[in-house]
Parts: C-alpha cells; structure tokens; sequence
C-alpha cells in the first residue's frame, strides 16, 4: 500500500486508506477478516492501478495524432467505478487510453467483451458496451445503478 501511496497518492490514498482502530477499509470492496490493521486488497487492484499510472505517464501528443495526455481525475472517476462493481475475485481489465485524454476498460475473455469508456469530455462514468459470444449486444450510458455491470463483470470469471 504505501509504494501506491507514494507513487500516486490522489488515487490511493483517499480511496484505500484503512479506518485504524476500526480494522475495516474505506472501500467496500475490501475485507480484513485476516488482516485486521490492513485492507484486503483484491487481486485486480494492483495490476489495475499499474496499468493505470503507466497511462498517466504518456505525453501529450502520445499517438501522434495529437493525442491528449491522460487525465488524472479521468482515471480517479474509473477506479471509483472498478472498486464499487468488482468483486474480489474478478478478472483484472485491459486499460487503454483514448485519444481525447479519457480511458476505457475492457474485458475479452470466454467469448464475452465489456468495454466501459470514460471520455474526457462528457458525463463520467460514461458508456458500457457487452456482447456475449455474438448473442447478446448491449449498449448504454453508465448509470448510477451498476447491478447491470456487476452481472457482466461476474459472467467474464
């Protein structure tokens, strides 16, 4: 926890941090049943959060094609979205910048795709697409009730 807090502390500190005294973490995401003074971190977090640094270390201009440089509330907005729909067993995403300075995560796995993008402009979360081995094909605005993404996320296991 404390290399995350150091490398990059607007996205970890204010979202991880452990309540001492209490043994439970900030995020609901978490369980310290086995570790009382630390939060359980899930598997996908910390590929996630690399993959996530790595992308605010490109430069403006990083496809050229003018690209903007990605931004760090961007990317707040989207692990704020991945600790409140992930289990803890859920597979990490592909993260991949945009264009625009947003993100998008996606998930390819079991003949099954979910893309959740998060544009620098616009309303954040933003838009989900799923499709499932070419049967199901759905397509939305992210909304504040995410039962439908928690379901996508947990067919990707």
């Amino acid at each position: 926890m404390a290399t995350y807090a150091q490398a990059l502390p607007a996205l970890t500190t204010s979202l991880f941090r452990p309540r001492w005294g209490s043994g439970v973490s900030n995020a609901v995401a978490f369980s310290t049943a086995s570790y009382p003074l630390e939060p359980a971190f899930p598997a996908w977090l910390q590929p996630t959060i690399k993959s996530f640094l790595d992308l605010l270390q490109l430069p403006q201009n990083w496809d050229d094609y003018g690209a903007s440089q990605i931004h760090e509330q961007i990317v707040q907005q989207a692990l704020l979205l991945l600790v409140e729909v992930m289990d803890n067993d859920a597979p990490p995403p592909s993260v991949v910048p945009l264009s625009d300075g947003g993100v998008q995560v996606e998930w390819h796995r079991h003949g099954r795709n979910l893309e959740i993008e998060f544009p620098a402009a616009g309303e954040a979360p933003g838009f989900y697409y799923y499709e499932d081995n070419g049967e199901t094909e759905c397509e939305g605005q992210v909304s504040k009730s995410y039962d439908h993404l928690q379901t996508y996320i947990a067919s990707l296991k």
